[in-house]
């Protein structure tokens, strides 16, 4: 590594822990933003569970008006990088989105109202299965685009992860209702929920029975259960498992 990369380490170290202290999604993303020079940054989280309340959490730097106008038009479910974010597990460059005729009153409306049309999107989903998305966006050419993507996309993927962690802290504090759950425990409620007994999921994983039968204790007691049932219930709502696609 050469001085001129340890400089740009530091000082991406430096922006890192600056992000890390910060106490809203909001102050994050103005950071992020400001740092780089990008016209904008979203964050959004596909669903939250809170109780009984289903819904997405959304933070943007983008203008008020445009936002007002987004969520009056119902944009988001025409929105093609909303589409291509939420089925990709990879990042990507919005130059790579396949546009079909539906997107263009949406991106013609977004140009009028000056909102960039170059932007990268980084897919997250965390240990609770749970989706979201970090996107920047900037007015820049598309040759001076691609030349700032390739030299911070990789910071953009940490800080990424970084900021889903501080929504998961923004919305739920100490007391993130989604448990972590192990791949094995997560197996097995899966297929109890599909009407398997010990022993059937003991052949299926290949584990013994004694083996499965600590995994299902070790899962409805993460998800304060009383019962299996019920800890199957409660996995199913938080969707650590989706038996009945």
């Amino acid at each position: 590594m050469n001085w001129q990369d340890e400089a740009r380490h530091r000082k991406f170290e430096a922006l890192f822990d600056s992000v890390a202290t910060t106490k809203t999604v909001s102050e994050a993303l103005q950071l992020v933003r400001d740092y780089y020079g990008l016209a904008n940054v979203t964050y959004h989280l596909a669903q939250t569970v809170v109780g009984g309340v289903d819904a997405p959490f959304v933070r943007t730097t983008y203008p008020d008006a445009w936002v007002a106008r987004y969520l009056l038009k119902g944009y988001v479910g025409i929105d093609p990088i909303v589409r291509a974010g939420f089925g990709r597990a990879l990042p990507f460059d919005w130059s790579e989105i396949e546009i079909v005729s539906a997107d263009r009153p949406f991106l013609e409306d977004a140009e009028r109202h000056g909102i960039g049309g170059q932007g990268y999107s980084i897919p997250i989903t965390d240990r609770a299965k749970r989706r979201a998305m970090l996107s920047v966006n900037s007015q820049l050419p598309p040759a001076s685009w691609h030349v700032l993507t390739a030299r911070f996309a990789e910071e953009w993927i940490e800080l990424g992860l970084l900021i889903h962690r501080i929504a998961i802290g923004e919305l739920y504090g100490a007391d993130d209702p989604v448990p972590m759950l192990y791949p094995r425990e997560i197996e097995c409620l899966h297929w109890t929920a599909l009407g398997k007994d010990q022993k059937d999921i003991a052949l299926i994983l290949g584990l013994s029975e004694h083996t499965v039968r600590d995994y299902m204790k070790s899962a409805r007691l993460k998800l304060g259960c009383p019962t299996l049932s019920a800890a199957v219930t409660r996995a199913v709502h938080l969707r650590l498992i989706n038996p009945w696609p």
